[in-house]
């Protein structure tokens, strides 16, 4: 019930967002070109907040919430509140009521427990409820008028039930057979099952290790891991040096076939080559991390070995 409550929350929140932009005039190309969001982000930020999205995690959502908010003209401040009571699952429709101008939804009714009916009690073993035991007759006595007492059957039976049962146990220990005798223990060749063991065990080989051979052209991803890197100065191969802005928990792709070289806010990000981890420390005198296709395969040889 929780996590469909928090979905219809963020969906209703995303939703009101959009109307907000849409009021304004603002088209999601406008928003892309200016905070640099990947163009179906946005398109899925306004559909669900990004809540069914497999780069959805709270932080991310708070960064990418505030982003979108100022480029609209809405206070971050604002949208961070009633995003937390999306977190909840309370969101409403707080933002349309505020820019909008729509009433507010009522609040859910809360939900009420089931009655619990009585459990009726239980009539008493061999009595009817609807029917009362009949008294017995009055007789005449010495002393007046006295009401005969029942016959107490029910000790008759049970002696007479522990006498049959009595009987039987005696009469099946009687007929029980006598044990079979223990089978003798067989003599074991230790000599032969340690040789058929020996035999038996699977040979364990160790895989090769596969050393990755590079393309043609090298991809490099460069992902915003700790903060927003605003910006950042790369060089592909012979092409001038560009800056590129990136927001926290996003990335960018260059593929380049001889050299790249990366500059500033170098220990804000993480550094994927052809999908392998590359380490960012590895820098020159300049402070700069200068990959060539050599150093490359050498790093990728290097690892490879340390598997082995």
């Amino acid at each position: 019930m929780r996590e469909q409550a928090v979905l219809e929350s963020m969906r209703r929140l995303a939703h009101d967002l959009r109307r907000v932009r849409e009021k304004q005039k603002r088209s999601l190309q406008e928003i892309h070109n200016e905070t640099k969001i990947a163009l179906e982000l946005l398109q899925h930020f306004e559909r669900t907040a990004l809540y069914d999205h497999e780069r959805y995690n709270p932080v991310y959502l708070r960064s990418f919430a505030r982003t979108y908010a100022a480029a609209i003209g809405i206070d971050p401040a604002v949208v961070l509140e009633v995003l937390e009571r999306a977190f909840e699952g309370r969101y409403r429709n707080e933002l349309a009521v505020r820019f909008l101008g729509e009433e507010p939804l009522p609040e859910p009714e809360p939900e009420t427990p089931p009655s619990e009916e009585p459990i009726p009690e239980a009539a008493p073993e061999g009595k009817s409820p609807q029917e009362p035991e009949t008294p017995l007759p009055l007789v005449a006595t010495p002393g007046g008028l006295e009401r005969l007492n029942r016959p107490t059957h029910w000790k008759v039976r049970v002696v007479g039930v522990v006498v049959v049962v009595m009987m039987a146990v005696g009469i099946w220990y009687l007929l029980l057979p006598a044990p079979a005798p223990l089978p003798e223990p067989l003599s074991v060749d230790t000599a032969t099952v340690s040789a058929t063991a020996a035999d038996t065990t699977p040979s364990i080989e160790t895989p090769a290790v596969q050393v990755p051979v590079l393309g043609d052209t090298i991809t490099a991803t460069v992902i915003a891991a700790f903060d927003k890197v605003d910006p950042i100065r790369i060089r592909v191969d012979r092409d001038l040096r560009r800056p590129y802005w990136i927001e926290q928990g996003d990335s960018l792709q260059f593929r380049f076939t001889e050299r790249i070289i990366l500059e500033n806010q170098l220990d804000d990000i993480q550094l994927r080559l052809d999908g392998h981890p590359y380490p960012t420390n590895r820098r020159d005198a300049r402070g700069r991390i200068v990959i060539t296709r050599e150093q490359l395969q050498a790093y990728l040889d290097s690892l490879a070995r340390r598997t082995r």
